[in-house]
């Protein structure tokens, strides 16, 4: 590892300040409690208080078994920790606690031995609110199934805006397996997308919290690589519990279809303008000079740059076309 103040030697990774931990922990309120050999807690967090009701000063010198374990389950708890402590296998369970105000609650545990330097024997255990569990599987499944059927494309980028997750629905928009868009850009991944006003957006939405709706981008995909398509983006932040920023989440909607109906029938209304506007000026007197001005006003500029007007010389000498019937 190279040295503080200078660069890292080849292979050494630079040196890291303290990470944020993620918000999960905190919304699992972990409980961590340590026992000696007897089965008496040594250490207790400020989540065991929280979770179990005894204040540090009241757990610390008691049997653990007597302050946290329902009645009903004590000889099996007492047997499992001697089984811990005998073989040095984890276990790993859930059964009901007994709170200091009387009521009970089913937490899951984690317990596993510990040996400090001089070989002394300790018990380490994990609990956790098993409904807090339940209940973050459930959002966690939840979430995935919506993501994973979802017909709108959807990804989510890191703060450096590169890929970490996409969906089947993005993979098939872009042509793209998802493996192969992620740890990438956008510019990386679709470089015949509109790209730089992407990122710019992705990035202000970073700063500044605020999402972007519906934002028209055009360009070519794998999917499709002769054709324009046109997108409607969404961006908004994503954060944890602690408020740090995550990254950006996308969706996207291939609007091709409709951009280009609603293009046909603005040329439709022009078209329709243009002749409303004709009748109403064209003809308006039977004066051959004042008639060619009027149709060469309506030609310029929505149909052409420049007009001229001919007629034949029969209408100027004032006798009836033989062209006509």
């Amino acid at each position: 590892m190279s040295a503080a103040g200078s660069p890292p030697a080849d292979g050494d990774e630079p040196a890291r300040g303290p990470v944020r931990p993620s918000g999960l922990l905190d919304v699992l309120r972990v409980a961590s409690v340590v026992l000696d050999a007897e089965g008496r807690i040594v250490l207790w967090s400020p989540q065991a208080e929280e979770l179990f009701g005894y204040g540090a000063r009241e757990a610390l010198g008691q049997y653990a078994a007597r302050i946290m374990v329902h009645e009903q389950h004590l000889d099996l708890v007492v047997k499992l920790f001697a089984d811990v402590m005998r073989t040095g296998r984890s276990w790993a369970g859930a059964f009901p606690i007994r709170r200091k105000d009387g009521g009970t609650r089913l937490v899951e545990f984690r317990n596993m031995r510990l040996l400090d330097a001089e070989g002394n024997v300790y018990a380490l255990g994990l609990a956790v609110d098993q409904s807090t569990v339940r209940r973050l599987e459930q959002d966690v499944a939840l979430s995935t199934r919506i993501v994973a059927q979802s017909p709108i494309g959807l990804a989510v980028l890191d703060t450096g805006l590169r890929y970490v997750s996409v969906n089947p629905a993005l993979e098939q928009i872009n042509g793209i397996p998802a493996e192969e868009h992620l740890g990438r850009t956008v510019r990386e991944v679709l470089p015949l997308v509109d790209s730089e006003v992407f990122e710019a957006d992705a990035r202000r939405v970073l700063d500044t919290g605020r999402p972007v709706v519906d934002r028209p981008t055009t360009g070519r995909t794998p999917a499709d690589p002769d054709e324009d398509h046109v997108w409607s983006v969404s961006l908004y932040r994503l954060e944890n519990a602690l408020g740090t920023v995550l990254g950006v989440a996308v969706s996207m909607v291939d609007v091709t279809e409709q951009y280009r109906a609603n293009a046909e029938a603005e040329t439709a209304r022009r078209r329709l303008a243009v002749i409303a506007d004709a009748t109403a000026r064209i003809g308006t007197t039977l004066d051959l000079d004042r008639t060619a001005g009027e149709l060469a006003d309506v030609a310029v500029p929505e149909l052409a740059d420049a007009a001229a007007v001919d007629l034949l010389d029969a209408v100027v000498r004032g006798r009836r076309s033989t062209l006509g019937p």
